[in-house]
């Protein structure tokens, strides 16, 4: 229903982006990024709408989860306060563009394709008001979320501050970044509870993860442990599903690894290494 639209969205990005913290792996760095859903209205445009700090913020999501205001009644303030049908129907597109695609976060942040970080910073003549661009290109549009470094935090944390989409039939679907001199290739891209602290690698570089898979070859090489492909393989799932480097004691520790189970994928991912594992001489 439309009605639910506005509150469906905020209630499913807020279990994307505040239920997990994630940690992006550049060159040299790892970048915290925490979020509340204070920020949430904002990665909606809700900026646009109203008067200033009129729908952002702890406000504005009070607003959106009381239902204040609604996605069927975004139209009536944007006429309201813009004048102009051109630039009403612009500014409605662009919120209405922003809120319908906030669920492809998810998608974006493990995705199949290759993943860019923009330093933002690297360029102060730019007029994003971010510290680092995270872009992501789709089939037909262009995803690029906003990053920026906490206020009032000793800790290297980050928080998301804006969302953008644009479409490539569009002559400047690249506006936002195509200026930007310094870009980073994610190698991966790790996603952590914040309430159990399971974490999971849900995005890996094609070149990270054969840095990866050659990595644990490697390892296992030097224990004259016969490497084949079934192995490395099942060795890099219980890596990529659990968020961490598994060594060969980890490996050796086959009580403890099933004891990291919740769940029955995990239960079975976890027996298919151990079979392997058990059988590795053979």
């Amino acid at each position: 229903m439309a009605n639910q639209k506005l509150l469906e969205v905020f209630l499913d990005t807020k279990r994307i982006l505040c239920r997990n913290d994630y940690y992006i792996h550049i060159p040299k760095k790892i970048i915290h990024i925490t979020n509340s859903e204070n920020m949430i209205p904002h990665l909606m445009g809700m900026q646009y709408i109203g008067r200033p700090d009129m729908f952002t913020g702890d406000r504005g999501a009070y607003m959106i989860k009381k239902q204040r205001i609604r996605y069927d009644s975004l139209e009536k303030f944007v006429k309201k306060y813009y004048r102009g049908e051109n630039k009403q129907a612009s500014m409605l597109a662009m919120v209405l563009g922003k809120i319908d695609n906030l669920h492809r976060i998810e998608d974006m942040l493990s995705t199949y394709s290759e993943l860019y970080l923009y330093d933002v910073t690297a360029n102060p003549e730019s007029e994003l008001k971010t510290d680092y661009l995270l872009v992501n290109q789709q089939e037909e549009i262009v995803l690029q979320l906003g990053i920026i470094k906490a206020e009032k935090r000793k800790t290297q944390e980050y928080h998301c501050n804006s969302f953008m989409v644009d479409y490539k039939g569009n002559d400047d679907y690249d506006l936002h970044y195509r200026n930007l001199t310094q870009r980073y290739e994610i190698s991966k891209i790790v996603r952590e509870d914040k309430i159990t602290k399971r974490a999971e690698v849900i995005y890996w570089s094609n070149p990270a993860m054969e840095r990866e898979m050659a990595g644990i070859e490697r390892m296992l090489a030097a224990a004259d442990i016969p490497a084949n492909e079934k192995l490395i393989k099942s060795v890099f799932r219980l890596n990529q599903k659990f968020g961490e480097y598994h060594t060969l004691e980890m490996l050796s520790d086959t009580e403890q690894l099933m004891k990291k189970c919740k769940g029955k994928r995990e239960e079975a991912l976890v027996k298919d290494f151990i079979s392997l594992w058990e059988n590795k001489t053979e």
